[in-house]
Formats: C-alpha cells, structure tokens, sequence
C-alpha cells in the first residue's frame, strides 16, 4: 500500500541516479515495499541486503520487517522507515575526498594510514583516503579535522 510521502523526502528519492538503490526505491515507492524474494527474483541482486543498504547509504531510512516468502520461509522485507526524522545530507554513502583534501592531509599528516599506521607511497590514489574514516570542518581557506 503506497502512502504520500514529504516533498522533501520524495526529492531525495528523486536524487539517487545509481541503478540498485534505485530500483528499491522506487519498487517501494510504488509497492510499498521489497522483499528479498523480489530483489532476488524480479531483479536479479544475488546479495539483496547489499542493495539495501546502498538505500540506507544515501539517508533514506528503511524499516525492516518479516514476510512469508513463496517456499513458506519467513524472509525479510524492507518499507520507508519514518521519514520525518531529518536524515537528510547533500553528501551521503561512501564519497572519495577530492584531490585538495587528499593534498592538504599529506601535507599535514604525511602520506600515512590511519586504520593500519603504516607509511604510504605519496603517488597512491585518492580512494585510499576515505571521508568515510574522517570528519572533517572544511573552509574555502583552511581545513581541520574534528
């Protein structure tokens, strides 16, 4: 059973382009929700809970919940969770730091991991320097990590 949702939250529906978390979304927005069944079947996502949480990645709350799947099985199934909870962020999921940050954080820190506190070879590309690992305050002139 679809309901109306917020513009606000139907605009970031909108804003997710990538196909998986996509096609959760809008399976939900027009079913009311996905089992994992359907995922599996209808879609073809051999890992359903990874296209869950690429939803989840990019603010969108999502309520889990359990069905009886078509073999009697008891399976999950996922609906919008409550959307009047502000969850909401231009940035969401897992973003690389762009090339001024990477620079700036070599600068100040050497080229160093911080998970394993080994050196790094300074030419190692900016994937490896996840803003999912840091917080940062950024200012058009400085930056500071939190």
């Amino acid at each position: 059973m679809p309901q109306k949702y917020p513009k606000e939250f139907l605009e970031l529906c909108r804003s997710v382009t990538a196909k998986r978390p996509k096609t959760v979304i809008d399976h939900i927005l027009k079913y009311g929700h996905i089992t994992t069944e359907e995922l599996k079947e209808k879609y073809g996502y051999n890992h359903p809970p990874r296209a869950v949480r690429d939803v989840r990645e990019h603010g969108i709350p999502l309520e889990t919940f359990r069905v009886t799947g078509s073999d009697g099985r008891k399976i999950a199934a996922y609906r919008f969770g409550d959307v009047s909870k502000k969850r909401f962020r231009k940035l969401s999921g897992r973003t690389g730091l762009s090339k001024k940050i990477k620079e700036f954080l070599i600068e100040k820190y050497g080229c160093k991991c911080f998970i394993y506190l080994e050196d790094m070879d300074e030419s190692c590309p900016a994937r490896h320097f996840r803003n999912n690992y840091f917080e940062f305050k950024v200012s058009p002139t400085k930056f500071s990590s939190l």
